[in-house]
């Protein structure tokens, strides 16, 4: 074979066509974005609201969920159970409602952060279904516990009557020893609206954390319930109620806070101010409500324009699209090394990547690929 014939020959008509043109575009346009956005000053990009504002949404979520129990707790024994004799009917439908109430709303709330219909709807399917069913199974565990717990109470109440102790002295006995036996009922119920927020999240280390932080929360409003003055019961029960609804969606949230080992925060865009914190292996970035992260307002990001994952145990970015490179620290290429607080652009959106600072750093400065 000839030497000609080993040449590789590419012709004018090659060079205009669309492909080409395409690419070549789309390579100018990721050049512009590294040039037009400031990274900033090291030492501020360290400080973020995110994890904050991330707090304050579950906070008070739980809240509002709380103050919804109340007002349904209040129609249905008040009103619909008025009547029935059954304390047992009254139970199950005091804490099946608080913690359908409080799962249901904190987990809608949450789901709505990413501002993704499709996602909020997914979501919905999953939290009422989830609510309905933990709600009934673990409010029957929390009302037969405290109907157990109970019993043993007034027995020993009589006990101390019959031994001549004053009134006064018994229902002080009664109300210190109702503490932790409804602290540790309300439990199950911060359980349930717990598993409810992480189910409806699809995300099992999520749902691990969510359960836990709503077990905590739930203890703390079920052990603090009884201090409430009770001058005035209907009060006393919506500040209860409420303080557990708050109870159980902050200690989600702040346990969120301290398990997580990495995270971004959408620093510029559309999503300012929204945190995401990374609790896979691998996770999609892009403008298609099926991504991991959807980030929306920005028509230059595809529908799955970067992915974030580990290998080796290093934290790599990389782009999935030819031609479209991303930009990390005011340097585009197609793969880079991360570390905490490399500034990543994508489209318009600037995205600040955080990690513990006890996990291992790589080198200092933007870790290329290529």
């Amino acid at each position: 074979m000839s030497e000609d014939n080993k040449r590789i020959r590419i012709t004018n008509d090659d060079l205009q066509s669309l492909t080409v043109k395409q690419n070549v575009e789309g390579m100018k346009e990721a050049q512009k974005i590294a040039l037009v956005r400031p990274v900033g000053n090291p030492d501020e990009l360290r400080k973020s609201s995110s994890g904050l504002m991330s707090i304050l949404i579950l906070s008070g979520a739980g809240l509002l969920g709380g103050f919804l129990a109340f007002l349904g707790t209040k129609l249905a024994l008040d009103v619909i159970l008025v009547d029935s004799e059954s304390a047992t009917v009254s139970n199950l439908s005091f804490t099946f409602i608080l913690a359908f109430m409080i799962g249901l709303t904190v987990s809608m709330i949450d789901a709505a952060t990413s501002r993704i219909g499709s996602k909020i709807a997914i979501a919905a399917g999953l939290a009422v279904p989830t609510a309905i069913v933990l709600g009934l199974a673990l409010g029957a565990i929390a009302n037969a516990y405290y109907s157990s717990a109970s019993q043993r109470i007034y027995e020993e109440a009589f006990q101390r009557l019959d031994r001549g102790e004053s009134a006064e002295t018994v229902q002080a006995f009664i109300q210190a020893s109702n503490h932790f036996p409804r602290g540790l009922a309300w439990l199950f119920v911060g359980l349930a609206a717990g598993l409810t927020v992480g189910i409806a999240s699809k995300n099992l280390k999520r749902t691990a954390l969510t359960a836990a932080g709503g077990a905590v929360g739930g203890f703390l409003g079920g052990f603090i319930f009884d201090f409430m003055p009770q001058d005035l019961e209907w009060v006393a029960q919506l500040v209860g109620i409420c303080l557990t609804g708050l109870l159980i969606g902050s200690s989600m949230a702040l346990l969120e806070q301290a398990a997580r080992t990495q995270w971004i925060d959408i620093v510029a865009g559309g999503m300012a101010g929204k945190q995401f914190i990374l609790y896979k292996s691998e996770i999609i970035i892009g403008s298609s409500p099926q991504a991991d992260i959807t980030l929306i307002k920005d028509s230059a990001i595809a529908p799955s324009h970067a992915r974030i994952f580990t290998q080796g145990g290093r934290t790599i970015l990389e782009s999935l699209n030819p031609g479209m490179p991303c930009a990390v620290d005011g340097q585009s290429d197609m793969r880079f090394y991360l570390q905490d607080t490399n500034t990543i652009t994508i489209g318009s959106t600037s995205i600040r990547f955080r990690e513990k600072k006890s996990q291992k750093q790589i080198q200092s400065g933007v870790g290329r690929l290529s």
